[in-house]
């Protein structure tokens, strides 16, 4: 049997959210039984996180972005270990989007956990690296090469897991600049020994770049695969504030290759990013 639950904010639509989800839902029954747990920030019971930013923070998302959002998702995610006997254990977000391809590398990881291949699996993204529009690349992590890791579901075997007292010592190890990314964070769950000053992984751990995106959007219709990756591309570019970021300025923009592969898939030819013009790469 697999746990699987939701930490973080509730954002968007969530009933287009849920009838997504239910598509990977349907496809992991076919595999092994499953529980779905709701643990999502303002649900009863999660107790207090001290990584939270302060109450009196008026824009949560930001103060999330600039402050411990790192280690907020880390120790929601030991607290839904805890609270949870499953032996495995899978985390989701409530703005992910799954396509077909994406439900299929989470299907197949889910397979080589039961066949014992694998211990700890992440799944993301990545829109720069040349990595834009990637279907299934699965690599191995070293946790002595690897810095950083995917996040937007996290899958374990929970015997595998490095035990939550020493996942939140390392977590307070660590500068407040890094517990502000769940990329470098989440890399604490990997259990590890250290002897004659050797640090020695001791699980099998896997990270696959798929066509998984976030929802940025409150959509008032359901939308379409092509819809939402639309939109998550253009939230590194402008976000729903209508705010730029330094990144935005980098000639060429870093979010250029994933702008010319979004293009392709509507068979239109690449297209720069345009200063104070941000949405044009979106027509033809």
């Amino acid at each position: 049997m697999i746990a699987i639950f939701y930490t973080g904010d509730v954002r968007h639509n969530q009933v287009f959210a849920q009838q997504n989800h239910q598509t990977l839902f349907d496809r992991i029954k076919q595999l092994i039984e499953y529980k779905i747990y709701n643990f999502t920030r303002k649900a009863p019971g999660r107790g207090r996180c001290p990584y939270d930013p302060p109450a009196e923070q008026a824009d949560p998302d930001n103060a999330y972005r600039r402050g411990q959002g790192g280690a907020v998702q880390v120790w929601d995610f030991l607290r839904g270990v805890e609270r949870t006997d499953e032996p495995y254990v899978m985390r989701l977000r409530t703005d992910l989007w799954f396509t077909p391809s994406s439900i299929d590398a989470i299907c197949y990881e889910i397979e080589e956990l039961l066949a014992g291949r694998s211990d700890i699996a992440y799944f993301g993204s990545d829109w720069i690296n040349e990595n834009a529009g990637v279907i299934n690349r699965r690599l191995e992590i070293n946790l002595d090469s690897d810095t950083s890791i995917q996040d937007f579901v996290v899958l374990a075997k929970r015997s595998k897991l490095k035990p939550n007292d020493e996942v939140i010592e390392d977590i307070n190890q660590e500068n407040n600049n890094k517990r502000r990314s769940g990329n470098k964070i989440f890399r604490y769950i990997v259990p590890t020994e250290i002897k004659d000053k050797t640090q020695t992984q001791q699980a099998l751990v896997f990270r696959t770049l798929c066509q998984l995106w976030l929802v940025r959007q409150d959509y008032t219709f359901h939308p379409t695969d092509n819809e939402v990756c639309k939109d998550y591309i253009q939230s590194y570019i402008l976000d729903g504030k209508r705010k730029i970021s330094k990144k935005s300025l980098i000639d060429p923009h870093p979010m250029q290759h994933a702008v010319n592969w979004w293009r392709g898939q509507q068979g239109w030819a690449s297209k720069q990013i345009e200063i104070g013009n941000w949405c044009a790469w979106q027509s033809q």
